[in-house]
């Protein structure tokens, strides 16, 4: 069981959890905007 430590402290494996989290949502809001930006370009020329 992962929990922190009496001092306050965190223990490396909850460290390493929220550096994945973090880099998750990094690249979810990364590649979300790159979609969109895509998909905006893509649409401008579709009507010309």
């Amino acid at each position: 069981m992962v929990s922190s430590r009496r001092d306050g402290t965190t223990t490396v494996t909850e460290r390493r959890k929220a550096k994945g989290v973090a880099l998750r949502v990094f690249f979810y809001v990364f590649f979300s905007y790159g979609f969109l930006y895509l998909v905006g370009v893509l649409g401008e020329q579709a009507q010309k």
